[in-house]
């Protein structure tokens, strides 16, 4: 189905959104359940789009407010009367350090818990448990449930409101341009909320591990998958010229902003200059061959030369023009863009490369930290004026796509000896940096 399906059905249906937002904004909040469901990216998306279609606001939060009171309600009632029997069986039969905590947190905070756990990602759908099976009093509960959800419902949905109905009232931003940033937001908060739900003592983990699935490859393939499929998407998009009167629009109204900020843009996009990135991307591999006898740094180099080269075959065959601004500074083709896809691969790569055998929590911090740095780079060769939006969408997604199967091989083919990530970051960071300053000041 195409996205303009998508949009005339919600357009036709406008009880379809404030529904989905109930029955999501119910499942977030029920025992267990909501620890699995990455309620927080849903509700953002559905009520983005909600905003750019300007349907009433209204009904959002009173769907909101209704599920969350449903499903913290249903908590409490699981609690006071299937306690027992659920602490027998999965997950607090595994997991009973769960209830601990929310014992802990109970007993510290009373009926404050349940208002303050409401807003709190771990606690949101243990507490109303937790309070039913401490035999707190219904009536009680209620009171505080209902209180909590007045304030959870807006605090939760207007933000994602608020963001689509600007948008859709900026007048160089149409609305197929808006629906794809929507996608790459929630996309990425998907991300964001899978990889945390995939550290080794979260309920997902245990889940897979206990139906024989393993988990890090599981994520490994969902994030190659679905950046493969984006990819060939915008290849497509390209191809079929839909998005050729919003790309410009889009791109219309970034360059007018990248002209007020042109020094910091110019040094945000030198950090992906191709030539950089593929001589610090030689240095990781003999770093990590010649001082720690390893052959996955590597896979650094490899990464980034193949996505090198298959950019440059990519442009050569769609033969995409550039911008009219970027035709005065670069002869070569626009997509999809060298930077975009070079920084993404090289940074996502040494990433990986640096944190294998680090915690998870460690692991997650580096992975966000890199996946920001990329969207700056990305972002900055549009303000520049030398690349369509779509160029530097598709080049994003192809070097995550690089960095995914190189992940992919490292489960496989595990390093026997680990490497000293702070030195080689500090050297890396420090080589970039100067380069960069010298670019920019040239």
């Amino acid at each position: 189905m195409t996205e303009a399906f998508w949009l005339d059905f919600i357009n036709t249906h406008p009880n379809l959104l404030p529904l989905l937002v109930g029955i999501i904004a119910c499942l977030e909040s029920v025992a267990f359940v909501g620890i699995t469901v990455p309620g927080i990216a849903l509700l953002f998306a559905l009520s983005a789009l909600a905003g750019s279609q300007a349907i009433p606001l209204h009904p959002l939060l009173v769907a909101g407010f209704v599920g969350a009171i449903v499903g913290d309600q249903s908590s409490f009632l699981l609690g006071r009367f299937a306690s027992p029997w659920l602490e027998q069986r999965w997950p607090l039969r595994q997991h009973p350090q769960w209830r601990t905590r929310g014992m802990t947190f109970f007993h510290r905070y009373g009926g404050l818990s349940v208002v303050i756990g409401r807003f709190i990602g771990p606690f949101r759908p243990l507490i109303p448990f937790v309070a039913g099976s401490c035999r707190m009093s219904p009536l009680r509960f209620s009171l505080y449930n209902l209180f909590s959800a007045v304030a959870w419902s807006p605090a939760y949905l207007l933000p994602g409101y608020l963001a689509g109905m600007g948008a859709q009232q900026l007048p160089l931003l149409q609305s197929p341009v808006l629906e794809l940033l929507i996608l790459l937001f929630a996309l990425i908060i998907a991300f964001q909320q899978l990889h945390i739900r995939l550290r080794p003592e979260a309920s997902l983990w245990d889940w897979l591990q206990r139906r024989h699935i393993d988990p890090q490859r599981m994520g490994i393939m969902l994030l190659l998958s679905g950046s493969a499929l984006l990819f060939l998407f915008c290849i497509a998009a390209q191809l079929s010229g839909r998005f050729a009167e919003a790309n410009a629009h889009l791109y219309g109204l970034l360059y007018e902003l990248g002209r007020e900020i042109p020094t910091l843009s110019t040094l945000v996009t030198h950090l992906g200059d191709p030539p950089l990135v593929m001589v610090l991307a030689i240095t990781c591999g003999a770093v990590g061959h010649l001082r720690y006898r390893q052959r996955a740094g590597w896979g650094v180099a490899l990464g980034v030369g193949s996505v090198l080269l298959l950019n440059h075959l990519l442009k050569q065959t769609l033969a995409v023009a550039r911008p009219e601004a970027g035709q005065t500074l670069l002869t070569s083709y626009s997509f999809p863009s060298g930077h975009a896809s070079a920084a993404s691969a090289f940074y996502a790569l040494v990433a990986i490369w640096l944190l294998q055998g680090q915690s998870h929590p460690v692991r997650h911090a580096g992975y966000m930290t890199v996946l920001g740095l990329v969207l700056l780079i990305a972002l900055s060769r549009t303000l520049l004026g030398v690349h369509w939006p779509l160029d530097i969408v598709a080049g994003t997604l192809e070097g995550i796509a690089v960095a995914a199967l190189y992940r992919y091989w490292l489960i496989r083919h595990p390093s026997t000896q680990p490497v000293a990530a702070a030195p080689i970051l500090a050297l890396l960071l420090g080589a970039a940096m100067f380069y960069t300053l010298v670019r920019t000041l040239i």
